[in-house]
């Protein structure tokens, strides 16, 4: 996969985009970074749960899509399964990161291999003067408010970290007796025993902050652990008679 590079007028000014439903670039990751504002959505198809990241200090929330590692469910075709997409999915070919640690300043970086991307059909990035394009703009806007959110997602975790609220669960799920039983570890999910035995100070605090229905929207989602487990079988079944 190519590395993105920063979007320059005088580099990409001929560049056009067709919006895509495709998300088969995620076909291989069965894990997905989530952002707190996908929880509402997203708890009614996924079972959201909690990660480490690659440090192994900070917890990241996630939408399980697939029960094998490498296997995404939801994305091994053009057609998106699901009636609800997590946010970042609509940033490609795009992305935003710091110029640096100390900056506040943001640089937009875009994946010249995109399919998504030709000189021939599609909407201008740039006008022909060099200047961003509406669409650009927009699309701008919306990667900067990705990065408030993402910041928003991992003061939540912290919070959820402080609290002493996440605990690691092996998951083990299986359809039928005829299926292969499935154990995820790394797994975090909100303990409900210590969630239930906080203050009322922390408690209040926690749903000064808006956290709480978000514990309770990651909770709900876990009942999709069964529909997940559905999928997986049939996905197998489909792998074995192909085989």
């Amino acid at each position: 996969m190519a590395s993105p590079v920063a979007l320059q007028s005088d580099i990409h000014r001929k560049l056009k985009i067709t919006e895509s439903g495709d998300y088969a670039r995620y076909k291989d990751q069965h894990l997905i970074p989530i952002l707190a504002q996908d929880f509402f959505t997203l708890c009614a198809e996924f079972p959201v749960v909690f990660v480490k990241d690659g440090t192994g200090e900070q917890f990241v929330p996630v939408a399980l899509m697939g029960l094998r590692e490498g296997q995404n469910l939801y994305c091994q075709t053009t057609e998106w399964k699901a009636q609800v997409v997590p946010v970042r999915f609509n940033n490609a070919p795009f992305s935003i990161v710091r110029m640096d640690a100390e900056s506040d300043q943001l640089a937009i970086l875009v994946d010249e291999e995109s399919s998504m991307l030709s000189e021939t059909e599609g909407t201008p990035l740039f006008t022909e003067d060099g200047e961003r394009s509406e669409y650009l703009e927009k699309k701008v806007e919306f990667l900067t408010k990705i990065v408030e959110q993402t910041v928003q997602t991992e003061n939540i975790c912290t919070l959820l970290t402080d609290r002493g609220l996440l605990a690691t669960q092996q998951l083990q799920l299986q359809h039928r007796q005829d299926s292969p039983r499935y154990n995820i570890d790394g797994v975090y999910t909100v303990d409900e025993q210590k969630l239930n035995a906080l203050s009322d100070e922390d408690f209040l605090d926690l749903r000064q902050k808006g956290v709480i229905p978000l514990i309770y929207a990651h909770l709900s989602s876990l009942q999709q652990l069964r529909r997940l487990s559905e999928m997986q079988y049939i996905a197998d079944k489909a792998a074995e008679a192909t085989a």
